[in-house]
């Protein structure tokens, strides 16, 4: 029942006493003399107390239905009251579903890769004879900056501000996304090799820069324009932290995601790389 009519029925049923003694004294009969206009004046009170009458017993038929609706009414099914099991298993298979990415080019808005030539200008090459294969790390300065750690949902081989971070990102998830978060799984991290079609240059991943994941384990396809839905949603917490998205790639990679240039210029004033 809405707040308004129920006042108003309750109003009414509180009055109902006042205008039911009205109506069943009924008006007495005219006293000898007593002016035409006070004649028209009683009668037309007493037509208006038979009106008060009538609209009291529909008030009170009003009320009898609402009441028996409402007795009527079914209990409240527990797994709603609880939570829908149902439901809960179609927002998961969502997580998983493949979709296309919208203005994929502007993932990275704000935020600027760092080029191969800049990672090596603040912290040197990986090592010297890069391959497409991942390889050990002989650059001592970087090997120094490396450390596996758990960092919720997976575990990674990173460079350590870059570990914190992504634990950052990932707690992020975890408050906001706790389905999302149960369901990230890691595809990679460190493994130091060059840029596939390169001779020299080494990517994000052989600095420890980056990490690739996906949802359930399930690879994403490259370079096809399309994505895990999870994966969209993964990467706006990416961006607040200052990472840059695979997605944004001439070619499309979006299971990659990377430090960027300004995160890293911000760890090299702070004295952390």
């Amino acid at each position: 029942m809405k707040l308004l009519p129920g006042a108003l029925i309750a109003l009414s049923i509180a009055t109902a006493p006042v205008v039911w003694s009205l109506a069943q004294t009924r008006w007495p009969a005219p006293a000898p003399g007593l002016s035409p206009a006070a004649e028209t004046r009683l009668s037309a009170l007493e037509v208006e107390a038979q009106g008060l009458r009538q609209a009291l017993e529909r008030l009170r038929g009003e009320v009898a239905r609402l009441d028996a609706g409402r007795a009527a009414a079914p209990e409240p099914r527990r797994e709603l009251a609880e939570g829908n099991d149902a439901a809960s298993d179609s927002l998961m298979d969502a997580f998983a579903q493949v979709v296309l990415i919208a203005d994929r080019r502007a993932a990275n808005a704000g935020l600027t890769v760092a080029t191969p030539g800049f990672l090596e200008e603040v912290i040197g090459l990986p090592r010297q004879d890069l391959t497409d294969d991942c390889q050990a790390a002989t650059n001592p300065r970087l090997k120094d900056l490396l450390e596996t750690a758990d960092v919720g949902p997976i575990k990674a081989r990173l460079l350590r501000p870059a570990l914190v971070s992504l634990r950052q990102v990932f707690a992020n998830v975890q408050v906001f996304e706790p389905e999302l978060y149960r369901r990230i799984a890691s595809a990679g991290s460190l493994c130091v090799r060059r840029i596939r079609g390169s001779q020299d240059s080494a990517s994000a991943h052989a600095y420890g820069l980056a990490v690739d994941l996906n949802i359930d384990g399930v690879l994403d396809e490259l370079a096809d324009g399309r994505t895990q839905l999870g994966l969209i949603l993964l990467a706006d917490f990416f961006r607040k932290e200052g990472w840059i998205w695979g997605a944004g790639f001439g070619r499309e990679d979006s299971m990659h995601f990377e430090v960027s240039r300004e995160k890293l210029e911000q760890w090299r004033r702070l004295d952390l790389i």
